[in-house]
């Protein structure tokens, strides 16, 4: 075991803790991960069966580099640990045990997504006659998702309860949970089921989890009852990192913890990322939270460092272009773009910084877009793939029924729907009894055909690399994609390719016969989220909010907009417990930054369409960080102008002209006739400075 040697000494206690429940406190980049895998690795080589050791996590990421890692440390043999996150794991479960609750569910049930949820909204409410437009599928969902688990006591409205119990029935008629299914579910089953309960308290001796302080009510019940029995339960978490809860996470967990287990606590607070003046920031600034459950100093090995810089503007747009002049100055010095990430607080302040990293020539990304797998064609790809599997599943034979098109028009569906409820069948197997036009009909036939085709050919695949290929052939979905022959059409068809190479990889990652290793690799893609989308390797700025970042770390780090009634925003300063979790949010973007931190602010910002007057961030006060401004080549010390008089400028539809006034942040220039003199914002993407 020489990586007991990598391990400082709070790392090393907390691995070989002799047992019983313990909080690892784990502040930004003190090695968090490093300590749960050694100490999973620690139990195996002491004795510990793989089998009975439970490790959840919440990104399918994590949960594959950790099992790598205790596999690396300790053998093939660690291969047995249930190492998971909470979703991937109440799918274990319910593939166990699902039959037992009073549902009727069988073991070969499908998991749907968030956009799933939506659509089967939308046609509940069609099936009670109620107004779809009436309602916001979004609100509902989210809705439903606070009534199931447990954060919403009773509807307000009686059209809302009766559009959720529609929708549950409809989930279980069709053999769907929803992913607050997924641990719902397996919460009733240890609950309710003393034989099921009493075979996983036994079977897991000991109980860890990783990011602590992301857990809700019903993960922390969940891990309670789980942990009860042998109390060996290893928790790591950072209170003060505790920033999703909109998403139901429960900051009086790590109390909860404490109070039911007794627990002891071991603070790793020695932080291998940053320098100790960022740092500093981040420490004085979560001081001014009170309600901390486990208080703790980060320090570092890594020096001094520089003192993070404070950047005032007079304008939005000159805070903008501030930041794109210093992206570019450090990159000139060395720095990639790749290294940079811009943050704020929310999403809709990304367009400022787009425009002017366009308009300079930045690459960037917006990092946490549309995931992979909710993409129109990765979705349409899937469905196809299930319907063949399972023919009876209403709900994904209706996304592809008619894609292509195959002159099935609405009015169609919705009569073989309504066949296949008055005879109480799949809309699959009332195909030939539909009552519609000999044309319809004769569209329908053939569609059939075409899924039994495809199901008598599943029954001959032997590799899941071959389903895509085939799939976009006999479909006709990739003709289909070349026929529409623009840029959209070849990014689609870029992601089917790219699907094509999941199924590829299944071949490696799974055993067993070939619809077992499907079974598998559906029930994994399902199990993908937004979160577990992973930086690519071009060379780009991040763009992002704080949320999408969390425990990813830069080289440099610009927080913006750090003003008064946006961060912290104005909802959060009438609640304590809102602005605590707001300070928190600051507290995790200070501590992604590992050599230079930049925070931002401007004086007036644009809002709605008004100009208004705006007040730096109290957390740069409390950070108490010095309003000190670098130097910024190209830039003026007297007021960040990104012209000057004399100044030469091009404009895409006047041409050349010359500055011949500055006014705030209008150039009036001189262009050649018949243009003569025009005023135009410095910032216009249509006007840049000629070089010399």
């Amino acid at each position: 075991m020489n990586w007991l040697a990598t391990l400082n000494e709070s790392q090393l206690k907390a691995v070989i803790h002799p047992g019983g429940p313990l909080f690892v406190v784990a502040g930004a980049g003190t090695g968090k991960t490093k300590t749960l895998t050694s100490r999973i690795a620690y139990l195996i080589m002491n004795g510990v069966p793989s089998h009975r050791i439970l490790a959840v996590t919440f990104t399918n990421k994590a949960a594959r580099e950790m099992k790598q890692r205790v596999v690396e440390m300790t053998g093939p043999h660690a291969m047995d640990v249930w190492l998971y996150t909470f979703h991937a794991f109440g799918l274990q479960i319910l593939r166990r045990h699902i039959a037992e609750l009073p549902y009727g569910y069988r073991p070969n049930f499908n998991v749907i997504d968030e956009d799933d949820g939506k659509k089967i909204i939308q046609e509940v409410i069609k099936s009670l006659e109620l107004d779809v437009k009436m309602f916001s599928l979004k609100n509902l969902k989210n809705l439903f998702s606070l009534y199931k688990t447990r954060r919403l006591e009773e509807f307000e409205r009686t059209d809302e309860e009766k559009i959720f119990k529609r929708y549950q029935a409809y989930l279980r008629e069709n053999q769907l949970v929803d992913f607050d299914d997924l641990l719902l579910y397996p919460l009733q089953l240890m609950e309710d089921y003393p034989t099921i309960r009493d075979h996983y308290q036994t079977t897991f001796e000991h109980v860890l989890v990783d990011e602590f302080q992301d857990t809700d009510i019903i993960q922390y019940k969940l891990l309670k009852i789980l942990g009860i029995r042998h109390k060996n339960v290893f928790v790591v978490g950072d209170p003060d990192q505790s920033i999703y809860g909109f998403r139901g996470a429960n900051y009086e967990n790590a109390r909860l913890f404490m109070k039911d287990f007794g627990a002891e606590q071991i603070l790793l607070e020695q932080n291998y990322r940053s320098t100790n003046q960022i740092l500093k920031a981040a420490n004085q600034l979560i001081n001014y939270n009170f309600n901390r459950p486990a208080a703790k100093t980060l320090e570092s090995d890594l020096g001094l460092g520089e003192a993070p810089f404070i950047h005032h503007a007079q304008t939005d747009i000159r805070e903008s272009f501030f930041v794109t002049n210093e992206i570019r100055r450090l990159n000139q010095l060395g720095t990639r773009f790749d290294e940079i990430a811009v943050l704020y607080r929310n999403n809709a302040l990304s367009r400022l910084f787009e425009e002017a990293m366009i308009k300079e020539g930045i690459p960037y990304v917006i990092y946490g877009g549309i995931s992979f797998y909710e993409r129109r064609e990765i979705k349409d790809a899937l469905a196809y793939i299930r319907v063949v599997i399972d023919p009876f599943q209403d709900f994904f034979l209706k996304r592809i029924i008619n894609v292509p098109k195959r002159s099935i028009g609405q009015v169609s569906i919705q009569k073989l729907e309504s066949k296949a409820k008055e005879l109480g069948v799949a809309m699959f197997d009332a195909i030939p009894y539909a009552d519609i036009t000999p044309a319809a009909k004769q569209s329908l036939m053939s569609f059939r055909q075409l899924i039994e085709d495809m199901q008598t050919k599943f029954d001959e695949m032997e590799n899941l690399a071959e389903i895509m290929p085939y799939l976009m052939g006999k479909t006709g979905y990739m003709d289909m994609l070349r026929a529409e022959n623009d840029e959209i059409a070849d990014d689609r068809i870029d992601n089917l390719k790219e699907l094509q190479n999941v199924f590829t990889r299944g071949d490696e990652y799974y055993e067993g016969t070939f619809m077992e290793k499907l079974t598998q690799q559906l029930d994994q893609i399902a199990l993908y989220s937004d979160q577990d989308q992973e930086l690519d390797d071009h060379d780009r700025v991040r763009l992002s909010t704080y949320h999408q970042v969390k425990g990813l770390e830069f080289k440099v780090v610009f927080m913006v907009v750090m003003e008064e009634n946006i961060f912290p925003s104005d909802r959060s300063l009438m609640n304590p417990s809102e602005l605590e979790e707001e300070r928190r949010i600051a507290y995790v973007g200070i501590t992604r930054a590992k050599q230079k931190l930049y925070m931002s602010y401007a004086d007036q910002r644009m809002v709605y369409g008004t100009m208004r007057y705006s007040y730096p961030s109290r957390f740069i006060q409390e950070s108490r960080l010095r309003f000190d401004e670098p130097k910024i080549e190209g830039i003026s010390e007297g007021g960040g102008h990104l012209l000057k008089t004399g100044d030469k400028v091009e404009h895409n539809a006047f041409g050349l002209g010359v500055v011949i006034r500055i006014d705030d942040d209008v150039a009036t220039i001189a262009f050649g006739m018949p243009h003569g003199i025009k005023k135009i914002l410095e910032s216009h993407p249509a006007l840049r400075k000629k070089k010399n």
